[in-house]
């Protein structure tokens, strides 16, 4: 018998998908709903594929009754629930392009100018939100039409469930759209400039979704239980025809890393999760939690991290608190290229990570499917075609580049960051990841940080994956930074930030790290060691090192 491998999607069809378990299997599990209660109480709601489906079908028709179609740029702003999953739908389903921003990652201050910059012509949004954006002026000049998500509607404007038809149809059309339309647009997170509007279209975001579910072996929705710790995720186990959880997290004035562990794990359990993508800081706060109580990880089969470079350590703690045949891995990637790489925790703590501590930085493992990884001469200005390029051998460092169906193609007029951000070639566009890194001789991906990160003297160029996992290695040092310090006469002094854990007698551990760093080529260069009460970390993962900051700050 001969098999036949699936025709990729060229265009997002998550509510086909959606509507065609509702009528298959209308009662399965699409959602549970972890909702805390006053005396530290889950309560649980279920919702199934039928009333998912038949809510967004309905509300499809009453978008495009107000005028939202195929093209309209809609702002989305909020958080996972069974609204935001059913307005989703049903904006993909008239062919909308989804805006989505988060206002506690990227600042509230800082929303309207990322807006101005795609001009939404229909906001989203829940009455907290529309409170925001009366206060600080989102959307304005731009949005004709607000609409209340997951509350009344209010004077003048229009609540989404008034939007829901009582009669969604029998057999909704599909949109008009082509693979080339925008299906999404998403912030970055500004951690190296202003957010750039990264467009999804249709083709990548289809490419993007196959690639994931069969990777990660999510074949049969049935079996599929997934967690979601980040706002939009939970189109993952959606697509796969699977239940999504969304735990007792406030998603709209918190990172991960304040969710509650005990009640992440009490979820885990009551729930039967068997898979979820968590932050480092998400993470470290739930191995903790459960080696301290003594309780596992029940029933979790897989653990994706990602956001920032997942430690060694971590990995070891997590695995201690999972059952046998588990797995954590890290994914690696960008708003524009995600995912990228991976690599098995199991891979990391009896491999990598002893060389991650010797300076050879961090290994984010082998790309996935279809996905080519190459590194070039690091370039800090434009590289016009992949003629002008300079690819390096494997074991030296560069800058990463990729290319694959599922990764961006530009940003929403941005014509300046897609020149910065992309090498043009005949046979395929090459993103800059903007990290530095190489290629072992077994194909694995090494990162040594970001590119505008790289600390450069007289005497060489310093990377900070390079040094900070051997100064973390440190006993005494919670987590550090390098940066580099403007100084007179033009001159830049490379300095390694410590955070210590609590109660180490600092002079004595500045002067330990001060004798570590001669003692390595990779870190030899680093002139400076400063231990300070805390290094700031980003909104979105907290797991991100605010490097430009630290040294802004260490400059005055």
């Amino acid at each position: 018998m001969t098999s036949t491998t699936p025709t990729p999607a060229t265009t997002v069809d998550i509510a086909t998908r959606v509507r065609r378990i509702a009528v298959d299997d209308p009662e399965r599990v699409a959602l549970i709903r972890a909702l805390r209660r006053p005396g530290g109480r889950i309560q649980y709601r279920q919702h199934t594929y039928r009333e998912l489906s038949d809510r967004a079908e309905a509300l499809a028709v009453g978008l495009r009754e107000i005028g939202v179609h195929e093209g309209t740029l809609c702002s989305f702003m909020v958080p996972p629930s069974l609204d935001a999953m059913v307005l989703a739908l049903a904006l993909w389903r008239v062919g909308a392009v989804v805006v989505g921003i988060e206002p506690h990652s990227h600042g509230l201050r800082s929303v309207a100018r990322s807006l101005a910059c795609v001009g939404p012509e229909v906001f989203f949004g829940t009455p907290p939100a529309l409170a925001a954006r009366l206060a600080f002026g989102w959307g304005r000049g731009t949005v004709r039409t607000t609409v209340v998500v997951g509350g009344p509607g209010l004077p003048g404007l229009p609540s989404m469930r008034s939007l829901e038809r009582h009669r969604p149809p029998a057999s909704p059309a599909p949109p008009a759209v082509a693979p080339a339309d925008p299906a999404v647009i998403a912030f970055t997170t500004g951690s190296t400039g202003a957010p750039k509007p990264t467009v999804m279209r249709q083709r990548n975001l289809a490419a993007m979704l196959d690639l994931v579910l069969g990777h990660w072996g999510y074949t049969d929705g049935r079996d599929v239980v997934d967690m979601v710790t980040f706002p939009m995720f939970w189109i993952i186990g959606l697509s796969a025809g699977g239940t999504v959880v969304i735990p007792p997290m406030d998603f709209t004035l918190k990172g991960p890393g304040d969710a509650d562990p005990a009640l992440l794990l009490r979820t885990i359990t009551d729930c039967g999760v068997r898979s979820m993508f968590a932050s480092p800081a998400l993470l470290t706060n739930l191995a903790r939690h459960a080696a301290d109580t003594g309780t596992r990880l029940g029933g979790v089969k897989r653990i994706v991290a990602g956001g920032a470079e997942v430690p060694g350590p971590l990995f070891a703690a997590v695995a201690d608190v999972l059952d046998t045949g588990a797995e954590m891995y890290s994914d690696y990637g960008a708003t524009e290229a995600l995912p990228l790489t991976e690599i098995a925790g199991s891979t990391v703590t009896g491999e990598t990570w002893a060389e991650t501590e010797r300076g050879a930085g961090v290994c984010v493992g082998t790309p996935l499917p279809g996905v080519e990884v190459r590194i070039v001469a690091v370039d800090d200005d434009a590289i016009a075609s992949w003629d002008d390029a300079i690819e390096l051998p494997a074991d030296e460092i560069g800058e990463v580049v990729a290319r694959s169906p599922h990764i961006s193609e530009s940003y929403y007029d941005r014509p300046q960051a897609d020149r910065e951000n992309q090498i043009p070639d005949p046979t395929g566009t090459w993103h800059r990841l903007g990290d530095t890194g190489y290629l072992d001789t077994s194909g694995r991906l090494w990162v040594c940080g970001r590119r505008s990160h790289r600390v450069v003297t007289d005497d060489g160029v310093l990377y900070p994956l390079c040094v900070e996992p051997v100064v973390n290695a440190r006993p005494g040092v919670r987590r550090s930074a390098l940066v580099g310090v403007p100084a007179d006469g033009g001159k830049t002094v490379p300095t390694i930030c410590v955070e210590p854990e609590p109660g180490v007698d600092r002079q004595a551990l500045r002067n330990s790290i001060q004798d570590l760093l001669g003692a390595r080529d990779t870190t030899s260069g680093v002139t400076r060691v400063e231990i300070l009460d805390r290094i700031p970390v980003d909104r979105r993962h907290n797991a991100k090192l605010d490097r430009p900051r630290l040294a802004a700050d260490l400059a005055r």
